[in-house]
């Protein structure tokens, strides 16, 4: 049984596997590598999940979803079809999607996965990624960092022992939005008012538009259903990002202070992402960093490459079993002590701070705060801001202390914090040579074993679309959305197009089926470009 790393995106997912010491990764059933993430619930039930799903989001706005890994740890909920589901719930189909995709390639069956996650995500979404695995029938015993699986694959493709690197991941979502709004105001339109199908038909034909600037300097934004069009340069969009490329280097000089580095300390950038191509960032990057960054991997596909390597290292292969990744903590990690000036906002005292290696094990000593207290309520949370208020918190423990003077009692606390992100708490009195000791996690939104277990099977009735049919599918979504898109006389050749595959599906005679679908794709392909 193989153990597959995944990178399960906000945009686009992936898998990979170790082989021989190198990444290979994993094709869909469509024989791309990236799969969009993507869920569309079809008239059937069935559930589409990647570029099926995504071109069904136009036509089919109602019953599709994306972006949910934004809301993962939250109590947001999508409404598909009538059917609610969860951000981890819809994750958890990417993953059944990739985990049938992976079994189909390497003919043996995946039980385990080792998850890319961003740096930045908290305790309540590293928990939510977990069981979206868990949702998906995958144990997921390690996460790990996407900066530090691309810094990972970086280092082994390049054939590097040591080095620094500089990880640049940018999603382009934000860029999207930036095209797409620039349009509406070209034609004063209110982007806040679109309804939700207008919205997401600007932000595909905005996506377009970014992906041709990509290949050229020069592109147009058409929206035919409106009539309307603008064209657009990459010098122009280059102002339009003006915005987002100084909330970028407020990120960027973060890291490198966090990291106690300069750039010139830094050997190589690496950039994540497929917007990472894009020539205003490239330009950016080397009028910002004086560096051009390093393109040893698909932006696409390198954090994919860390997770495979790592689901490597833990198969124990023997070509990488005496490589050793190490990964950081990425939120401080403290307890509340008494705001003097404003009782009822605690302040966080600091036990972990941020970025130190896992597994890592601190202690803090504190004391009582006021004259006769008989208790003491330890308040444990993550973050990075001053008042606990504003930071996530993990849980509670009550300790029961001698009365005595304010500043008599004597609280060793302990953090430890493994690579698995699990924190454990122990707190020591040792007036009454007491101790309490505990794992916490925060609660918010976590489902019980029986919960968990209960929706598992209720999503197994949930059956993904068939291998032999997602071709069909897929020509069949793009004509949909198409006809929605296009007007006159092209929108009537997607008509008849489409009428002529249902009239193949009837005849059950393969040939025609082939011959209908093969010129339909032909067809719809030369209307996208066009």
């Amino acid at each position: 049984m193989a153990i597959i790393g995944i990178d399960l995106g906000t945009t686009n997912s992936l898998a990979c596997v170790c082989r021989e010491g190198k990444p290979v990764l994993i094709p869909n059933s469509l024989g791309g590598m990236l799969t969009p993430s993507v869920v569309s619930v079809d008239a059937n039930g069935e559930i589409c999940v990647g570029a099926v799903a995504k071109e069904r989001m136009i036509s089919h706005p109602e019953a599709s979803a994306a972006s949910f890994k934004r809301y993962m740890g939250t109590d947001k909920v999508f409404t598909l079809a009538g059917e609610q589901f969860t951000p981890q719930e819809l994750s958890s189909f990417v993953l059944r999607q990739l985990k049938e995709d992976a079994e189909r390639f390497l003919g043996e069956e995946v039980t385990e996965a080792v998850i890319s996650v961003p740096a930045y995500f908290n305790d309540n979404q590293r928990y939510a990624t977990k069981e979206a695995g868990k949702l998906a029938g995958i144990h997921v015993e390690r996460l790990v960092n996407e900066p530090s699986a691309a810094a990972l694959a970086a280092s082994r493709i390049s054939g590097e022992d040591e080095g620094s690197y500089l990880v640049f991941d940018l999603g382009g979502d934000d860029f999207d939005e930036v095209i797409a709004r620039s349009f509406c105001a070209h034609h004063q339109m209110d982007f806040d008012v679109l309804d939700r199908q207008a919205k997401l038909t600007l932000l595909r034909m905005s996506e377009k538009c970014k992906r041709d600037l990509t290949k050229q300097d020069e592109a147009e934004l058409v929206w035919e259903a409106k009539e309307k069009r603008m064209p657009l340069n990459n010098l122009v969009l280059a102002g339009l990002g003006q915005e987002l490329f100084g909330r970028i280097s407020g990120v960027i000089e973060r890291a490198l202070h966090d990291s106690a580095r300069n750039m010139e300390e830094i050997d190589e950038i690496v950039l994540v992402g497929g917007s990472s191509r894009m020539p205003v960032v490239s330009l950016y990057l080397q009028t910002h960093l004086k560096r051009r960054p390093l393109m040893i991997a698909s932006p696409d596909e390198v954090v994919a490459m860390g997770a495979g390597i790592y689901a490597g290292i833990k198969e124990r292969r023997q070509d990488i079993r005496d490589l050793v990744l190490t990964d950081i903590c990425p939120f401080s990690l403290g307890t509340s002590v008494v705001n003097y000036a404003d009782s009822g906002n605690p302040i966080m005292s600091t036990v972990i701070e941020r970025n130190s290696v896992l597994p890592c094990s601190r202690t803090g000593y504190y004391t009582n705060s006021y004259d006769n207290q008989c208790q003491i309520e330890i308040g444990i949370y993550q973050g990075e801001s001053y008042y606990c208020n504003e930071n996530l918190k993990l849980g509670v423990i009550e300790m029961e202390i001698l009365p005595g003077k304010k500043g008599e009692a004597c609280l060793e606390i302990s953090f430890t914090y493994d690579i698995n992100g699990i924190l454990e708490v122990e707190v020591t009195d040792h007036q009454l040579k007491r101790m309490k000791r505990k794992v916490l996690t925060s609660e918010k939104v976590r489902m019980s074993e029986e919960e968990l277990y209960r929706r598992l099977e209720e999503l197994q009735a949930y059956k993904l679309m068939p291998y032999g049919g997602v071709r069909t599918k897929m020509i069949m979504a793009k004509g949909e959305r198409l006809f929605t898109q296009l007007l006159g006389a092209r929108r009537q050749q997607v008509a008849i197009a489409m009428h002529q595959i249902g009239q193949a599906i009837m005849s059950r005679d393969e040939q025609q089926i082939n011959r209908v679908l093969k010129e339909a794709k032909e067809l719809f392909d030369r209307l996208e470009e066009s």
